[in-house]
């Protein structure tokens, strides 16, 4: 009798392990709880309106992807032939206007070739001193022819906005390079360097200023030094 009694308990026990567990406390994966050191995902933003109302060119999210804009005028394989006037500050001579031309050409978008002939009135700023204590001409005055050739090199594109509808591109260029300057007193080579913007007018047409310095070894009165003639030109360039 005992023993009948351990094998009916011993078989309600096992039943007991074995029956399911109702579908209503089955654990589900989207009633589980993020554990600690997780976020739930966040749900993608929208596009944004004001961001698509900016943009020219948005991808398919609707987001910016900036970028370098187009040129709307190219240097590259191109002449430009330049007619240029300005004013000159000498070290040693009188200040004085100048103009003359230049032809470029331009290897690339960046760097270009130039050859720059200017014309120039030549004057000694203290010669009249001299010649009334005196009475005798110690510097005799003229001008002076100079031709150069220069590397340009334009690292700067630029947008300048004059009104609400206009809106120009430009450069910011620099030139270094060198040539002679046909005159008595000069007793070498010539050297320049400096920069200058350049303005887009229309398709053949560009407006441009230049400020350069013109180092000239230069001997006046019997004696030699270097100096430094800041130069500031401008006019206009015609494109080919």
């Amino acid at each position: 009798m005992l023993a009948s009694r351990s094998t009916l308990l011993a078989t309600l026990v096992g039943l007991t392990v074995l029956a399911p567990v109702p579908a209503a406390q089955a654990a589900t994966p989207d009633d589980d709880p993020p554990e600690a050191g997780e976020t739930e995902a966040a749900e993608p933003e929208a596009p944004s309106s004001t961001r698509i109302a900016c943009l020219d060119d948005t991808s398919e999210d609707g987001y910016q992807r900036k970028g370098v804009q187009k040129r709307d005028f190219l240097k590259r394989h191109r002449f430009e032939v330049g007619a240029l006037g300005g004013f000159a500050a000498s070290d040693l001579l009188s200040s004085s206007y100048t103009f003359g031309g230049a032809l470029s050409f331009f290897l690339s978008e960046d760097f270009g070739l130039e050859t720059l002939v200017t014309y120039q009135p030549v004057r000694f700023r203290i010669e009249d001193p001299f010649t009334a204590f005196d009475q005798r001409r110690h510097f005799t005055s003229g001008s002076a022819l100079q031709a150069m050739g220069a590397v340009s090199f334009a690292p700067v594109h630029a947008k300048f906005k004059f009104t609400e509808a206009t809106i120009v591109h430009g450069d910011l260029f620099l030139v270094a390079g060198a040539g002679r300057t046909f005159h008595d007193s000069v007793q070498g080579l010539s050297w320049q360097a400096g920069g200058g913007l350049r303005l887009y007018l229309a398709r053949h047409l560009a407006f441009r200023l230049d400020v350069r310095d013109f180092i000239l070894p230069q001997e006046v009165l019997g004696r030699g030094r270097i100096t430094h003639n800041l130069t500031t030109i401008g006019g206009l360039g015609f494109w080919m």
